[in-house]
């Protein structure tokens, strides 16, 4: 049962770059990215907690399509801050969207705990009761996103909300047993995150979190566009391939681009620019009006 609070938005800040972030913006991006868009930090009800995120729409008056933005990490490790606010939801929202962005419970001064794949998707899907809060926000043109760990987020929150228009994964963890078995860093922090359950139970329940085992639940009318840097050493490109055999066996609509010089983090390596200029075509495609 949904909760009467969920998505209402008890604060909300203008966020102002200080000169170097906004050098910064305008050498990745440009200057519209800044003149043109208006980025706040949010804190908005879900579950009964404060949970803080960011919402960035065009400065000028309009009614746009809203894109639900999922991060990646835990922690501070992949939160979202205010340059990369701008650098990853402005930069999207001058296009001509209203672009919305949890960084989940117990990350980053949000009330509760890291559930990481658990009750934490609750805070990604009540961004649509937020943004039926928002007078800029279509909410009948609502799509999905995310990267990494905001990518197992995205495949979840489809198998519960099936009225997005189009979703959008880039290096997201689809087998997160796997991926333990791979890295040794991260099945330590799995495995103490997750201290409380006994092996058996540990592996059930991040099977729970990896789409290839439930990959039939995905709304077959939802188009995905997978993204994924063939240079990828923190989530090999294996772990959207081992999806993409699926999709392909259930005629779940896709497209899957892998980018050759692509590794883990874009804004780094470079690769933000093709993949801007699929995720661009992506929405345009799908995000319109009948």
């Amino acid at each position: 049962m949904t909760n009467p609070t969920d998505g209402i938005i008890i604060h909300r800040e203008k966020v102002e770059l200080n000169q170097p972030s906004k050098a910064t913006v305008e050498r990745l991006y440009n200057e519209e990215v800044i003149t043109g868009t208006i980025l706040e930090r949010i804190t908005y009800l879900s579950d009964g907690l404060r949970i803080n995120g960011y919402c960035a729409r065009p400065r000028e008056k309009g009614i746009y399509p809203v894109l639900i933005w999922n991060r990646g990490g835990s922690g501070d490790k992949g939160a979202l801050d205010d340059l990369t606010a701008y650098l990853i939801l402005a930069s999207t929202a001058v296009w001509g969207y209203v672009v919305l962005a949890t960084q989940y419970r117990g990350n980053r001064g949000s009330e509760g705990t890291e559930t990481w794949g658990g009750d934490d998707v609750n805070d990604a899907l009540n961004l649509l009761e937020t943004s039926r809060n928002i007078p800029e926000a279509d909410t009948d043109l609502v799509a999905i996103e995310g990267a990494s760990r905001g990518g197992m987020t995205t495949y979840l929150a489809l198998t519960r909300y099936a009225r997005f228009k189009c979703a959008i994964v880039h290096a997201g963890i689809t087998d997160v047993n796997r991926l333990c078995e791979q890295k040794e860093d991260f099945r330590k922090y799995l495995n103490k995150l997750f201290k409380n359950l006994c092996r058996e139970d540990r592996r059930s329940e991040l099977d729970r979190r990896s789409v290839v085992h439930f990959a039939e639940k995905l709304p077959p009318h939802v188009p995905l566009l997978i993204l994924h840097g063939l240079k990828d050493t923190v989530v090999p490109v294996e772990q959207s391939e081992l999806l993409v055999d699926k999709l392909k066996k259930l005629n779940i609509p896709h497209k899957f681009v892998i980018l050759k010089e692509g590794t883990h983090v874009a804004l780094k390596d470079g690769t933000y620019r093709e993949i801007d200029h699929h995720r661009r075509q992506w929405l345009k495609k799908y995000l319109k009006k009948d």
